[in-house]
């Protein structure tokens, strides 16, 4: 993945770059300290993944990301003091978002969702044979599924952004959307939601469940070929084992397979000999 850093202090833009050269197959190719040179930069370079900041010289982050084109939009990481600032960075179509100062284990974690994310989004281009996009020549991949979707509660329809939808569950002839602590209702079909949502970064993990993969703070294999999903909320899912190959096509979950160890016989020679020669005699 070739990453692009967008933030005004050198001593931030030196701290990510430590970062990304700790993890695998990530390359930074361009650093920016204003939001007018991250513009151009994103234009420019065309970067896998953006991270940028929230606090510029010359503008905030959120108007950076509203200048964006929607496919350079939900390849950012907006890094922000306040935790409060999170909601907002997601609805102005950001992929995920970080608390500076930046840890290794929640950049490790956001880095995964993004790996997660473009995963799905080839996974459903080759299901539906269109061409993948590539990072030198970006296409708008998420115009194939809805900017929103239209969720009931308490009597009231409410607009909602796929990306911020944690899952959907089916309930009969409904479906509940779940967004954090809240959840919203419509009439739809899990079956339908799974062929739409799927560029989105949705992966069915059970036939009731689909699950966005930006909602994932991490995996855990449980045996035969299920999973457990704990979600940045809190939330734990399970999947089915019917669900195995769908879940392992959208995201990198296989465990690398154990070195096999040889065993050395510490038996000294003359005490085999020995032993040899005293069965033969018998």
């Amino acid at each position: 993945m070739n990453l692009l850093i967008v933030a005004d202090q050198p001593a931030v833009r030196s701290g990510l770059s430590r970062l990304c050269g700790r993890a695998q197959e990530l390359r930074v190719v361009g650093e920016a300290g204003t939001g007018a040179s991250g513009i151009e930069a994103v234009e420019s370079l065309c970067p896998d993944l953006t991270l940028l900041d929230a606090e510029l010289p010359d503008m905030s982050g959120f108007e950076v990301l509203r200048a964006l084109r929607r496919s350079h939009k939900r390849r950012t990481i907006v890094l922000t003091p306040n935790l409060d600032d999170a909601p907002g960075a997601l609805a102005a179509g950001a992929l995920d978002f970080l608390v500076k100062p930046v840890h290794e284990a929640a950049f490790s974690a956001s880095i995964l969702r993004a790996r997660a994310r473009g995963a799905a989004r080839l996974s459903a281009a080759r299901a539906s044979g269109t061409r993948a996009p590539s990072a030198a020549a970006p296409a708008e991949t998420e115009a194939g599924w809805p900017a929103r979707l239209v969720g009931e509660r308490e009597h009231r329809l409410y607009p909602l952004d796929p990306c911020q939808i944690d899952y959907v569950e089916s309930a009969g002839n409904y479906v509940t959307y779940h967004v954090g602590t809240v959840e919203y209702i419509a009439r739809e079909s899990i079956k339908h939601l799974d062929v739409v949502l799927s560029p989105a970064g949705f992966v069915r993990v059970e036939r009731s469940l689909l699950l966005n993969v930006r909602a994932i703070a991490y995996a855990q294999p449980i045996g035969h070929g299920t999973f457990a999903f704990t979600l940045t909320s809190g939330l734990r899912l399970h999947s089915g084992h019917s669900y195995r190959d769908t879940i392992l096509a959208a995201l990198p979950l296989r465990r690398r397979a154990p070195q096999r160890t040889v065993t050395v016989c510490a038996t000294p020679l003359s005490a085999v000999a020995i032993g040899y020669r005293a069965v033969r005699g018998a």
